[in-house]
């Protein structure tokens, strides 16, 4: 096949792939897509300069997949008409980086001389591991990751024991499997996809054969989801409506048999830290033995400036700051300038301007306990994307997952979705129920499954009420972390280096 061909292929295979995502999760549309990307690169070898053209093919697919994963990136440029000129540059420039992965990932699989069903295991333990790095290099960005498309299927509580990470490798190695199948002999074809199905099967069966979910406990939640848009923060009396709305949704019926009430990331229109007047009218509005969960912006003076945080407050019925936790996991371009010196050497002064108040990351996780409440790890927004990030290592394992954030940036279309199918992974992982607090959506009780007990709209102001779901004993993924993932990438390379096969190309087609 020539290169415009193959490129072209590999780049319908990459949007074919986004439908594997939330909130299509056709798992059996990506594995297809899987399969014909691993045979596109797989007949680089037969190509000149094979390792070139495999790179270009890894990056045409990645280019395809991430700009339709990631075109709802482009409506937050809409909000400030000073941005909407860089929205173009965010939508191209952002898959194209990340395509960079997937070109690495198919040039490094290339380098190694095996064809066909063992070519197939070896690129999938090649591309795992670049997507590792993904999750990881720069801060990470690890969104859309294979395994996600399992979600709600069944297959996705393998989770528990290898990850997110194993369960994307799982994908790979069985999507990757389908293509060895066309060659026409040799049992050794079928054995990536029979590798693949059996972890498949593996993740499903443990769902299956432990105990069974938890029960609620008898604490009960109130999750206040505003629906303040980032179009409406220009309006006039904006702050007054929005705490107004607050508090209305806080205090509708059956407020007293609530013991925590849970807000959005940065919803409070002051810095509730600095304003006690509406840490009295909290007070005022809570009984002793309730909490309240908020996101605010943290304000820290020092000799020589000011630092800001993007913090989660826990106020008591007294009307006092009882807790405070400063997000450690920080957006890149949206809450601090990763090489500035860089951009403003380039022209790019406004995106500079941009974000001139940076936020300064916190410590770490951190696991909070107040009274007698269940303690609960506080995760705010970006931080729930991170498998085995969202507990500390230091800290006692807490009862439950506070998830607040913001993704009114993010649209109304599949970018608030893909938000929520990386934080129900969080909760698998851990076995630990997670509580997410969205300012337009999607807010939601997860349980230790994953499970949805219960959510909201996007674009709606509502309230939801719910019993804390029970957390399970931890998980094999809480103790030992990566340490699954990194012993199936180990075996997947192993079993495909020593495979050997006759090598597989467009011959085979013609004689099916």
């Amino acid at each position: 096949m020539k290169l415009l061909p193959r490129l072209a292929l590999a780049a319908l295979a990459g949007g074919a792939a986004v439908f594997g995502m939330a909130p299509f999760d056709c798992w059996p549309l990506l594995l297809a897509a899987l399969g014909v990307f691993a045979w596109a690169v797989d007949g680089t070898a037969d190509r000149p300069r094979p390792k070139r053209t495999a790179a270009l093919t890894g990056w045409a697919f990645g280019f395809a997949y991430f700009a339709g994963g990631f075109y709802w990136v482009g409506e937050a440029f809409y909000v400030d008409p000073a941005t909407i000129w860089m929205m173009p540059f965010a939508v191209t420039l952002l898959p194209a980086g990340m395509a960079l992965y997937y070109a690495l990932a198919a040039a490094a699989a290339r380098a190694f001389p095996q064809r066909g069903a063992a070519f197939a295991l070896v690129f999938a333990a090649v591309f795992a591991a670049t997507e590792f790095l993904r999750g990881w290099l720069f801060t990470g960005f690890p969104w859309n990751l294979f395994g996600t498309s399992f979600i709600g299927s069944g297959f996705d509580q393998g989770a528990a024991v290898t990850g997110l990470y194993g369960l994307t490798l799982a994908a790979l190695i069985a999507g990757f499997g389908l293509y060895p199948l066309l060659a026409a002999r040799g049992w050794r074809r079928a054995v990536p996809l029979g590798f693949g199905l059996l972890l498949l099967g593996g993740s499903y069966a443990y769902g299956q054969l432990r105990e069974p979910t938890p029960a609620p406990t008898g604490t009960h939640l109130r999750i206040v989801q505003p629906d303040n848009p980032q179009s409406e923060k220009a309006l006039p009396d904006y702050r007054r409506r929005l705490w107004q709305r607050l508090m209305a949704l806080t205090l509708e019926p059956g407020a007293q048999s609530v013991d925590i009430f849970v807000w959005p990331e940065g919803v409070t229109p002051f810095l509730m830290e600095e304003t006690p007047e509406a840490l009295e009218v909290i007070g005022q509005a809570l009984e002793p033995r309730q909490i309240l969960i908020a996101g605010s912006v943290r304000r820290q003076q020092f000799t020589g400036g000011t630092r800001y945080y993007n913090s989660l407050f826990v106020v008591d019925g007294a009307g006092q700051i009882a807790a405070a936790y400063d997000k450690a996991h920080l957006v890149p371009f949206g809450e601090y300038m990763p090489f500035p010196e860089a951009f403003r050497a380039l022209g790019i002064a406004s995106l500079n301007a941009r974000v001139a108040d940076a936020f300064t990351p916190g410590p770490g996780p951190q696991t909070l306990k107040i009274g007698d409440l269940p303690a609960f790890s506080a995760l705010i927004c970006y931080e729930a994307l991170f498998p085995a990030a969202v507990v500390g290592a230091d800290q006692p394992r807490p009862a439950w997952l506070a998830n607040i954030t913001d993704d009114s940036w993010f649209g109304t279309q599949t970018g608030p979705w893909q938000h929520l199918t990386n934080a129900r992974f969080r909760a698998i992982e851990e076995g630990l129920p997670l509580i997410r607090a969205a300012t337009t959506g999607v807010s939601a009780v997860i349980d230790s499954d994953g499970r949805l007990v219960i959510a909201s709209g996007l674009g709606e102001a509502v309230k939801l009420d719910a019993a804390l779901p029970g957390a399970r004993p931890p998980t094999p993924f809480s103790r030992y972390g990566h340490s699954g993932f990194w012993l199936l990438l180990a075996l997947a390379l192993a079993l495909g280096l020593s495979l050997t096969e006759r090598p597989f190309s467009v011959k085979d087609l013609k004689k099916i």
